[in-house]
């Protein structure tokens, strides 16, 4: 039996009622265009029964506009395929509300490509669960924009691999918040790149454990900003290890304040080099006591 849905007009379709809607089976479903689809809106996408919606083919539910698509339920995002899912355009994923995102399965992000997680807004990606982070590739991880990444939760930041940490922009590591910044592992901290760790803010910076700060490698302390070495707590200064002292930039010496300097082991001292004592201001060498050299 041929279906009527295939002679209706767009203008015809926007008409029909919810309840209308919740009664076509999968071959009305399988009658409509992708103009037709296009037409729907997003109270109209919620009627359709989950048999109607797992029947939408991918070139049906690519029509969707991306106002409708947000009412697409709970129950509905379940049934569509994998396929179907990573058909979906770059514009429909990112219209998708925090909620939605949170309903994906694992198969279901796992199935989402590096542009249309890249459309995602904060809220999406931190609506991802661990086992989604998990999913995605070293590519899929670097798509995330700068401003998205900083929604995504501790959790979130603290699964991800080496290979994905080592992937990412150092944009995106400018962009993490001090929260996240705080929960890196050290073996996370290991793989950071020298334009990573130049990216790090000084606020970033300043939320680091003392665990943290001493795991850096002297390349990885020597590429942090001037205001950034300038914003270390003088438990974060008595943590330095020889080699991250001895690495120090004379940018980064002469930002060094006397309350750093009062924190110095002498250890830690001895290992100024000359080029950086000479930088040191008068106001930090007057930090110095005899502690420093005891």
């Amino acid at each position: 039996m041929v279906s009527i849905i295939s002679s209706l007009t767009t203008s015809q379709i926007k008409t029909l009622s919810t309840s209308t809607i919740a009664a076509l089976n999968t071959g009305d479903v399988a009658a409509f265009s992708t103009a037709q689809v296009g037409a729907l809106s997003s109270r109209q996408i919620a009627a359709f029964q989950t048999a109607g919606i797992a029947a939408f083919t991918t070139s049906q539910m690519d029509a969707v506009s991306t106002s409708a698509v947000t009412g697409l339920t709970l129950t509905q995002l379940a049934v569509i395929s994998t396929d179907t899912i990573a058909a979906l355009t770059t514009a429909q994923v990112g219209s998708l509300t925090s909620t939605q995102i949170a309903g994906l399965t694992s198969a279901q992000a796992a199935a989402l490509a590096a542009g249309q997680i890249g459309s995602m807004g904060s809220s999406a990606i931190g609506a991802l669960s661990t086992d989604d982070i998990a999913t995605f590739t070293t590519g899929e991880v670097a798509a995330i924009t700068p401003k998205a990444i900083a929604g995504m939760t501790t959790a979130g930041v603290g699964v991800l691999t080496t290979g994905q940490v080592a992937a990412m922009t150092s944009s995106q590591f400018g962009g993490l918040k001090s929260t996240q910044v705080a929960v890196l592992s050290t073996a996370q901290l290991g793989v950071m790149t020298t334009a990573q760790a130049s990216a790090l803010t000084s606020s970033q910076v300043a939320a680091m454990t003392t665990t943290q700060i001493a795991a850096l490698t002297s390349s990885q302390f020597a590429a942090l900003k001037s205001d950034a070495i300038a914003g270390l707590t003088s438990a974060q200064v008595g943590a330095l290890t020889t080699g991250q002292v001895a690495a120090l930039t004379t940018g980064q010496a002469a930002a060094l304040t006397s309350t750093q300097m009062a924190a110095i082991s002498s250890a830690n001292l001895a290992v100024l080099t000359t080029g950086n004592v000479a930088v040191l201001s008068s106001k930090a060498v007057a930090g110095l006591s005899s502690a420093n050299f005891a």
